[in-house]
This record gives structure tokens, C-alpha cells and sequence, in this order.
């Protein structure tokens, strides 16, 4: 047996999922941590909105899957490049990019982390593959560390559905995942 990779917190590393984010300028590396049963959400939502905390905080109700994180993120990458955003910084760019309405405060109010939330997801962007700079950021939640690939069990799927205009018809067919990250993605478009 071996044992599992601890980080300066002694959570366990492996819970997270990091990607590569290409851009023109190079690479950069997003980490996903998720959390439930958090006990300092608001002290969590009052560090990003002074920007305090070097991470967007999100509450995982209306996020279907990394991909959808991931989708919006990327977006706010390449939009920061391109000198394009709408918002004061990178985190919450990724937080106004997960919602299809061009309204960043009611991007926030959806998206973000909320006073009352007992689940969050980090997402910690990097320098380096190894994201030292993680660690920093998951010791400010007091909460229990799960799985990424869990998201999809804390999100309310009526109010996705809800939320991005998606009928059932439409659910039936594309599904939902598909058809919330095309509306993330078009929405600068149409």
C-alpha cells in the first residue's frame, strides 16, 4: 500500500484535479479542489470579495462537471490575454464566464460563494505544474476535502436547467453538460 500525497495541510492531493491551460503567453495550470460540510463560508466570500483570496470560490449548485468550470476558465484565460475582460480580475472573469447573462453581479449572486454555502470549489490558477501556490489557498477552508468527480451529486439539475434556459427536449438530446458550456461559450457571441 502506499500512501496517499499529503499537502502542508495534510489533505490529500489526490482528491484534486489540475489541467494545463494553453495560451499564447505559455502555459498556466488550474487546480479544482472541492469541498463539503464547510464551516467558514463566509469568511471564504468576504476574503474574494475584498480579493483577498487567490482562487475563484464557487458554489457548486448550478456546476455540472470540471468541464464546465474548465470551459469558463479557459475563457477568462484567453479573454485576460487578448486584454478583453469585464471584470477586475481573473477569478472573477472565471466567475462572470460560467454565466450566460452579460450581468456580472447576477453572475456573482449564482455562481459565487454564498454566506450560507456548505459546499465550495476552488479554482487555484498556477505557474507551475507542481502548484505550491494550492496549498495556501485549501488551508483557508475548514471543511472535508472530496473529489472532484463528485461535483455532479452536489448540483441541482432543475436549476441548471433553469437557470441556462435548457427544455427538456433539449436535455433529452444534447445533454445538460452540453448545453450549458455552449451557452458559456456563444454567449459573447450571439
Amino acid at each position: 500500500t502506499s500512501c496517499p500525497s499529503l499537502d502542508e495541510c495534510g489533505m490529500e492531493k489526490s482528491l484534486r484535479q489540475t489541467y494545463c491551460v494553453q495560451s499564447s503567453g505559455g502555459e498556466q495550470w488550474v487546480t479544482l479542489a472541492l469541498f463539503s460540510e464547510v464551516r467558514n463560508a463566509s469568511k471564504l466570500r468576504s476574503d474574494a470579495t475584498r480579493g483577498a483570496a487567490s482562487a475563484a470560490m464557487l458554489d457548486p449548485t448550478l456546476l455540472t462537471s470540471p468541464f464546465h468550470v474548465l470551459v469558463a476558465v479557459n475563457k477568462a484565460v484567453v479573454q485576460k490575454e487578448q486584454l478583453q475582460t469585464k471584470t477586475k480580475n481573473i477569478y472573477s472573469e472565471i466567475i462572470y464566464n460560467l454565466s450566460q447573462s452579460t450581468n456580472i453581479s447576477s453572475a456573482f449572486k449564482k455562481f459565487a460563494i454564498k454566506d450560507t454555502s456548505e459546499n465550495v470549489l476552488l479554482v487555484i490558477l498556477h505557474s507551475s505544474r507542481d502548484g505550491h501556490e494550492v496549498s495556501n489557498v485549501v488551508c483557508t477552508v475548514e471543511g472535508t476535502e472530496v473529489n472532484v468527480d463528485s461535483i455532479s451529486s452536489f448540483c441541482d439539475t432543475e436549476a441548471i436547467a433553469k437557470e441556462y434556459q435548457i427544455s427538456v427536449c433539449e436535455r433529452e438530446i444534447s445533454g445538460l453538460e452540453n448545453s450549458v458550456v455552449t451557452r458559456i461559450v456563444a454567449r459573447d457571441i450571439v
